[in-house]
């Protein structure tokens, strides 16, 4: 009991002594010094939390203090309170000190007073509505406590309740009479003057004849007809579906006075340029790329957008033609249709299958090892082949050659809402990349072992294209070739015999649908909000000389943005899908594979090199950033974690990759990006006697680009 008085005693004690530091000031003394505490003592109930009131001060914790605001911030106090139904409120007291850092302490005690109520509620005019009818709109009642901010909401709603049944010059103003300060009550007049009633008359489109745009696109988007009701609203929206469009830099609908009740509406606008050209690039260890876009934003003056997009260098290269429909039909969805080409190189790696006669031949007649086999005792034989091919593995890097046609059909609403749905039709080949190697990791057989095998495709389906150039059977050289090369040293040159062999021809229509939520302040550079996609995708999938299959892919993918201050914002992503064929005894088409790595997924990883042998079925990737800003300048620490498996058995977290690292930002209009990553090493295969660093430095990967990484 003895410790806990002491204890209280030297608590008083250091309150005393700190009282005794601060000295009261003038409002001209305290001026230019930091704020260090505003604090509020209220006479009675607390009728406004503190955090409202220093909300509602210019003067803030941590600023410098300014008189001319500080006697601004002590009338707007009493406004306030004023605002709640408290017209009694006074600042009873206010004090100004310094302490020893010459920090000011602000003390303001307040008197609220009495909470003043409606007496009375009162429409004067507003015919030829019933006063009921107009009373429903206002929201107050007698009794209720005297809000200024619900009186002027009433007033607002009596505007919008007559504006929208053709009275745009209606006029409504409120008004206090008879104030009762014994009760505490006063009387709430509403004047209401609706004016004539009005029509939508004509529409004129000014200097129509020097726009490129068509009157009957600008017309499409009004949602008015002449004759109907004027309503102010409906201009409104007007408006905004004209600017929504992209081709105008500015819009007006002007309402020149009129002295009968047909109110005609002059469209005012400025288009903007109608062809366009933008031009990116992107630079890393092994990913550089430029790409360019040609647009005419207004073909015709339809509205209707021509765009061509191109793009050269690694990962991805191609060209693509679309058209734009905007707004077809007037529904309010955009049509596009859109073809092209692209090239794409992705590592790949495939399980041996020793049901591929051709492949056998090669390997038998071209690694040692292999064929060694043949002349053991009691040791060789098919059996002993087929387990040796089962448990090898071949790693390449893959261009698919695809060739796109698709029709996309896109639906908005309110404002952060979209769905999507495409048909497309696909003719891909996938092929060894010929100026590279084959990586050829056979695993060396165990007494009793029989090997594994990926394929669970079935054998023997019919050639659905009947097409000679890719029919192999029967072609090919297998022998060994010219130059003395031993596939066991774990390299293969990409002859034209390993292309027919691991050479993928597969054509494709797909059904993909598309959900859309997007609630983040900027789509370039967000610091707040989320973003949800859902993806769905049914395909009717045939593969050159194997099988025909039906493929389900989906995928799930969700970015949060949370700022921690007014510099500091987490930025964190979560993406996950899968597929699988829906015939039995099919195998999955390759370009339906998943793969993570890169830029795009986990920084530090080259492209895509993410993959299980026979390609993934399920893949998850999570990113996270801590984003730091500074005017102009931004310093990103991350980490990106991936992984793909055959089976859902498979999955785990152990076994995922990791990328991490740090980059630079600038902002010039749009962010530019600097990135350095690295990955935890689980995909190399490093001596473990090199020293952490230079395992570390190895590893590195340098990205730049324009924007956001996600």
């Amino acid at each position: 009991m003895s410790a806990l008085v002491g204890v209280l005693c030297l608590a008083l004690a250091g309150t005393a002594l700190a009282q005794e530091d601060l000295r009261e000031i003038s409002a001209r003394e305290a001026d230019d010094h930091k704020v260090a505490q505003i604090r509020f003592v209220h006479r009675g109930a607390k009728r406004i939390k503190g955090e409202t009131l220093r909300s509602a001060m210019l003067t803030q914790e941590g600023k410098r203090f300014q008189r001319r605001f500080f006697r601004n911030d002590l009338s707007g106090l009493v406004n306030l309170y004023y605002s709640k139904g408290y017209r009694d409120a006074e600042i009873v007291r206010k004090l100004l000190r310094l302490d020893a850092k010459n920090r000011v302490h602000i003390h303001i005690e307040i008197n609220s007073g009495a909470l003043w109520t409606v007496r009375a509620l009162t429409l004067v005019g507003g015919a030829p509505f019933a006063a009921d009818t107009l009373r429903a709109q206002v929201g107050l009642r007698a009794g209720a406590p005297l809000d200024y901010g619900k009186v002027l909401e009433g007033e607002r709603q009596l505007q919008v309740f007559l504006n929208q049944r053709g009275y745009p010059h209606a006029a409504v103003r409120n008004e206090w009479v008879g104030d009762d300060r014994a009760s505490r009550s006063t009387e709430v007049v509403f004047h209401i003057n609706p004016g004539r009633k009005m029509y939508f008359g004509a529409v004129e489109v000014e200097n129509l004849d020097q726009l490129y745009t068509r009157k009957e696109l600008i017309e499409r988007y009004l949602h008015f007809e002449q004759g109907d009701l004027y309503n102010p609203e409906q201009l409104a929206k007007s408006r905004e579906q004209l600017a929504k469009t992209g081709l105008f830099r500015s819009v007006f609908l002007l309402t020149p006075e009129t002295g009968d009740s047909l109110q005609p509406v002059v469209v005012r606008v400025k288009e903007r340029k109608r062809i366009s050209l933008s031009a990116g690039a992107f630079f890393s260890n092994t990913e550089p790329r430029v790409g360019g876009v040609v647009q005419h934003n207004n073909w015709l003056g339809r509205g209707a957008r021509l765009s061509l997009n191109a793009g050269w260098g690694k990962p991805e290269q191609g060209v693509t033609a679309s058209f734009t429909e905007r707004n077809l039909l007037g529904t309010g969805a955009d049509l596009v249709l859109s073809a092209g080409v692209t090239d794409k190189w992705q590592p790949t790696k495939q399980q041996g299958n020793p049901d591929d006669q051709r492949q056998v031949a090669l390997l038998t007649a071209n690694d040692s090892v292999l064929n060694g086999f043949l002349f053991i005792p009691f040791g060789g034989g098919e059996a002993t082949i087929r387990q040796y091919i089962n448990t090898a593995t071949f790693n390449y890097l893959a261009v698919e050659h695809l060739w796109k046609a698709e029709a996309t059909l896109t639906k908005g609403w309110r404002e952060i809402y979209q769905a999507q749905v495409s048909i497309s039709g696909e003719d891909s080949r996938t092929r060894p990349d010929p100026s590279e190697r084959i990586d050829y990791a056979p695993k060396p057989l165990e007494p009793g072992d029989e090997g594994e095998t990926s394929s669970d495709e079935t054998t023997g389906a019919d050639d659905l294209f009947g097409d000679s150039d890719f029919d192999f059977s029967g072609k090919g050289n297998f022998s060994a070739q010219d130059e003395v090369i031993d596939y066991s040293d774990g390299k293969i040159p990409v002859t034209a015999d390993w292309l027919r062999i691991l050479t993928e021809r597969e054509r494709s229509v797909n059904l993909k649908t598309e959900f859309l939520r997007d609630s983040r302040n900027d789509p370039f550079a967000p610091t707040r909000g989320a973003l949800l996609r859902l993806t769905g995708l049914y395909a009717y999938s045939f593969t050159l000389g194997r099988h025909q299959t039906y493929v389900i892919d989906g995928e799930a993918a969700f970015t949060y943005y949370q700022p921690l201050s007014r510099r500091l914002v987490l930025a964190l992503a979560l993406q996950g899908g899968g597929a699988a064929s829906l015939r039995e005894g099919r195998l999955l088409p390759q370009k339906y594979w998943s793969a993570y790595g890169g830029e795009g997924s986990v920084r530090g990883v080259e492209y895509e090199a993410i993959h299980v042998p026979g390609g993934g079925r399920l893949g998850l990737n999570m990113r996270g950033e801590l984003r730091y800003q500074w005017n102009s300048f931004g310093l990103v620490g991350f980490w990106d974690r991936a992984q793909v498996w055959r089976k859902p058995s498979q999955a785990t977290w152990w076994g995922m990759v990791d990328g991490y690292g740090v980059g630079l930002r600038y902002v010039l209009g749009f962010p530019l990006r600097l990135d350095i990553a690295f990955n935890d090493g689980s995909l190399n295969n490093e001596p473990d006697e090199k020293q952490w660093w230079r395992r570390l430095y190895q590893r590195k990967q340098l990205y730049f680009s324009i924007g956001q990484a996600f």
